[in-house]
């Protein structure tokens, strides 16, 4: 399964620097790009379909997704990562036959509400 990328969401992105930019504290990063899901939710918009054909629901996704926290950080936050790299990288956990769990790797969704 090839997922196709979608257009960057350059909007998405700067609400994320802008909450960054008046967050204070530990956890500021994760907080601003995990804020209302947007991120997932956009790519969600234009994967969602093909996922839950392979058995991939919402929950799951963000699941899988939490796992990448940090590449979110370093494309919204950082500018380390550009868009298609991040969507690489998320299409590849998401490819049936990926072994994905969401323990052993810190800064998830996961981890910051629990």
């Amino acid at each position: 399964m090839v997922l196709p990328v979608p257009p960057e969401p350059k909007d998405i992105k700067d609400r994320i620097v802008k909450r960054r930019s008046v967050c204070t504290g530990p956890g500021c990063d994760s907080f601003s790009v995990w804020f209302g899901n947007e991120v997932a939710r956009y790519l969600w918009d234009h994967w969602g379909r093909e996922l839950a054909r392979i058995g991939i629901n919402w929950q799951k996704f963000l699941s899988i997704l939490s796992n990448h926290t940090q590449e979110l950080i370093d494309w919204a936050i950082r500018n380390t990562l550009n868009w298609n790299d991040l969507v690489r990288i998320l299409a590849n956990d998401l490819s049936p036959g990926t072994e994905v769990t969401t323990t052993g790797r810190k800064g998830g969704i996961l981890d910051y509400l629990g």
